[in-house]
């Protein structure tokens, strides 16, 4: 079966920022029709214009410049970290790189549009709603996600080599002791 070919890593990082904007701005340009919400699928998924002034689920109110000053120290740690990761280590890097552009998603509305995010999906079930997210908290969330699915692979695959060094390593042994005389 022929493989798909897959998207460089670095790649998903504009592609989270890219799509993050774009969608933004779309809400923006119909912020009076998605005002009372828009149905998407029943009362599952509904489209709402908020404007949140603070981090995830509406924490730190009036905290704008500590979350712009948190989002650009988080963006240079995660670049360095990507240029830390080995090339082999594709999910980590991608990872790395949407959850760069997501913070990069959020932190240009902090900085260009008066501290405030562009919220728009809301997913829930009567009452019972998420809280308003955008395109950027998805990238940071899956990318969150990935990078624990790739950490824990990474752990199991140095387990498994290590375990099975181990044995390999004892026949080279036992062959040492039988060619210099003690076997």
């Amino acid at each position: 079966m022929k493989r798909l070919p897959s998207l460089p890593p670095w790649l998903w990082g504009p592609l989270v920022l890219g799509a993050d904007f774009l969608t933004k701005r779309l809400v923006v340009a119909h912020a009076d029709a998605l005002r009372g919400g828009v149905t998407l699928l029943g009362d599952l998924a509904r489209l709402s214009y908020v404007r949140n002034p603070g981090a995830a689920m509406g924490l730190f109110h009036n905290g704008r410049w500590l979350l712009v000053a948190v989002s650009a120290g988080t963006s240079a740690l995660l670049v360095w970290l990507y240029r830390r990761a080995s090339p082999r280590q594709r999910l980590r890097r991608a990872a790395y790189a949407a959850i760069l552009g997501g913070a990069l998603g959020n932190l240009v509305d902090r900085v260009f549009y008066g501290g405030l995010v562009v919220d728009f999906l809301d997913l829930g079930w009567g009452p019972h709603r998420f809280y308003t997210f955008n395109v950027a908290d998805m990238g940071v969330t899956l990318g969150g996600a990935a990078l624990f699915w790739a950490v824990l692979g990474e752990g199991r695959a140095q387990r498994r080599a290590a375990r099975d060094a181990v044995p390999a390593a004892a026949p080279a042994a036992d062959a040492e002791r039988e060619t210099d005389g003690r076997g």
